[in-house]
């Protein structure tokens, strides 16, 4: 399940699955980093009780062993599952590093026969998503003190 991918400064960047406790740990501390404290909130903010459920899959795209970008993918139901805390470095934003964890992630959900994926998106973040195929469901709300709205996209079935 490895992708690697080139950037436009040409760094090769690796997105694949958490190896260990360890990096689930850097995975986490990454994911604070660029959720959690821009916000002013504490650690252990950046995590849900559903990190530890056995339908969670995290990805990490890894530049020279670090953690520069994550995602999860939760099944909440056979068919349905959940993209959550999609986090890149700042100084990787705008590399394509995002779409490439979105797109593994969903082809992870594919193979898993999940029919549709949801998430929360913040609203700077909605054009990201729209431009990977998801759309926009109910109305504007706020979570942990940003606007949100909850997204939707259907799955081709493989």
């Amino acid at each position: 399940m490895r992708v690697l991918t080139t950037n436009s400064k040409s760094k090769m960047i690796e997105i694949r699955p958490i190896k260990n406790q360890q990096e689930l740990e850097e995975m986490f501390y990454q994911r604070w980093l660029v959720l959690r404290k821009p916000l002013g909130m504490e650690r252990l903010s950046e995590k849900d009780e559903f990190d530890d459920s056995d339908s969670a899959v995290h990805l990490v795209a890894v530049f020279h062993n670090k953690i520069i970008g994550s995602a999860r993918l939760r099944q909440v139901s056979p068919e349905v599952g959940s993209i959550s805390y999609v986090a890149v470095l700042p100084e990787f934003q705008n590399q394509g590093i995002g779409t490439k964890l979105m797109n593994k992630l969903i082809e992870i959900a594919q193979k898993k026969n999940i029919q549709a994926v949801k998430l929360r998106a913040r609203i700077n973040a909605l054009n990201f998503y729209k431009r990977l195929g998801f759309r926009e469901e109910g109305e504007l709300h706020d979570y942990r003190g940003i606007p949100h709205i909850f997204m939707y996209r259907k799955l081709a079935n493989r």
